[in-house]
């Protein structure tokens, strides 16, 4: 029955990922942790595999579309670090109660933001917040410090309601007190920035058909906002982004695309931030095979300053252990090239406004973002490729996860993807604009550039530190009392 009750808890968990279901985290962490109270190692390692796996086959199911084989091993790679919860011995009539799971939680949720292969850091708790009262404190202490007050608010449920323990309000209210006390930084500032969302082919044309169609839909995308904006129906933005992969024809090198862009980009004052596959370029350029890069093209200049992706996609992008694995999925012959990692952050001074920039799933990274910003960002594009996703939660999911960043590191973010979600949000996580998916659409909006850091900016590995001395002290106290 345990096991059976721990699996619902990891479905409800999962359903907090949704609009408006913030809730619904601390109900299903506070049913795991009554699970967990009590019991044996064993059992405990058996909860928390059934819980993580219920969470994860649910929240991430949107991998299917890759193949159930790849859904299900992702989901069970997303849940064995959860099995570190299982060491952490939980008693609900203990005062540590409240702490222990909470450091747990946040140290196992840096484990798998970080292997393997960089890890994959989708599903953290935090993420479930957005809707609700805790979120702010992602400025305090990032997303470790909001998914542990979450799980410490599951904590001082299971404390008021099994113990009739009411000191469990008072802890609860100070963190929402905390949460509403933290300030939005503000600027005088601005900057107006525009996302050209080309949409795509549906599937069934041959590469370099839909390749060619891919281009040619933003080239004319971009046409038309240029004559919005002459117009006067569209203010004039700093800068015009496309998103990742608006160019799979090597833009770099003499051709079709090349030609399109420069024509483009001749057409116009406004700079363009051109996402494409380019076989040159960048802080690698001796490194041979493919880059995901966006190159700023003026008209000035042509083609700029390249930032290339630095975290590349394990079995997307590139393939670990490619000899091996090959032998046996035969799937990777569809990735016969690796991609090769940048390793300079982006950033691109545009008349005085420093822009940041990473790609696609590198937003769900808080140390990306951390580093673009200490190098001097004081605003934030994001140029994504979700069209393999379309039309699953995957598109929602990324968007929701750049308005935790937008809120956690206080930038604005632009988000310019192919197919959608493209969007503008504020510094504080509101929503300005946002598109719709499979359809093509543009969107400009003015936010304001902040130049100031957040605490969590200027300490991002705080919380892990308390985290990992909170369960350090536990152990010993544990181990004494077993002495």
């Amino acid at each position: 029955m345990r096991l059976l009750v721990a699996g619902l808890a990891g479905a409800l968990t999962a359903w907090a990922f949704t609009p408006m279901h913030w809730w619904a985290a601390i109900i299903g962490l506070a049913v795991l942790l009554q699970q967990l109270s009590g019991q044996l190692l064993r059992q405990r390692l058996k909860i928390s595999s059934v819980f993580s796996l219920a969470l994860f086959l649910c929240h991430i199911q949107w991998v299917s579309v890759l193949g159930v084989d790849a859904w299900i091993a992702l989901a069970i790679l997303c849940a064995l670090p959860w099995l570190l919860l299982a060491l952490v011995p939980i008693d609900s009539s203990n005062g540590w109660f409240y702490l222990a799971p909470a450091a747990g939680v946040a140290v196992l949720e840096a484990v798998r933001s970080s292997v393997p292969w960089g890890g994959f850091p989708w599903g953290l708790i935090a993420y479930s917040q957005l809707d609700g009262p805790l979120v702010k404190l992602a400025t305090l202490g990032g997303q470790g410090l909001v998914s542990g007050v979450v799980v410490l608010c599951a904590a001082a449920l299971i404390k008021l309601v099994k113990h009739r323990c009411f000191t469990s309000l008072l802890i609860v209210a100070i963190c929402v007190l905390a949460a509403r006390s933290v300030d939005t930084l503000h600027s005088d500032q601005t900057v107006t920035l525009s996302a050209v969302q080309g949409n795509v082919p549906r599937v069934g044309n041959e590469v370099s058909t839909q390749r060619t169609a891919v281009l040619n839909n933003h080239i004319i995308a971009t046409k038309r906002l240029l004559i919005d904006i002459e117009s006067g129906k569209t203010a004039t933005p700093d800068l015009i982004v496309w998103p990742e992969s608006g160019t799979d024809i090597d833009p770099l090198q003499p051709g079709l695309a090349q030609t399109e862009i420069t024509q483009l980009a001749d057409s116009t004052d406004i700079p363009i931030l051109i996402g494409a596959t380019t076989l040159s370029g960048g802080d690698s350029s001796t490194a041979v095979g493919p880059r995901n890069a966006g190159i700023l093209w003026t008209a000035e200049s042509g083609p700029g300053q390249m930032y290339v992706k630095r975290h590349l996609v394990p079995f997307g992008e590139y393939v670990p252990l490619r000899e091996f694995l090959s032998r046996f999925i035969k799937r990777f012959e569809q990735i016969p090239n690796d991609f090769v990692p940048g390793n300079a952050v982006g950033v691109f001074n545009i008349a005085n406004k420093q822009i940041g920039d990473v790609i696609c799933f590198e937003v769900a990274y808080a140390n990306h973002i951390y580093e673009t910003v200490a190098t001097g960002a004081q605003v934030m594009v994001v140029q994504t490729n979700n069209a393999t996703y379309g039309n699953t939660a995957q598109p929602e999911q990324q968007f929701a996860i750049t308005r935790f960043r937008a809120i956690e590191n206080q930038r604005a973010f632009l988000v310019a993807s192919t197919s959608g979600i493209s969007g503008l949000i504020a510094n504080d996580g509101k929503v300005l604009h946002k598109t719709g998916q499979f359809e093509t659409a543009t969107v400009t909006g003015e936010v304001e550039l902040i130049s100031d850091q957040t605490f969590t900016n200027r300490y991002p590995r705080w919380m892990l530190i308390f985290s990992a001395l909170v369960l350090l002290i536990c152990y010993r106290r544990t181990r004494g009392q077993n002495s």
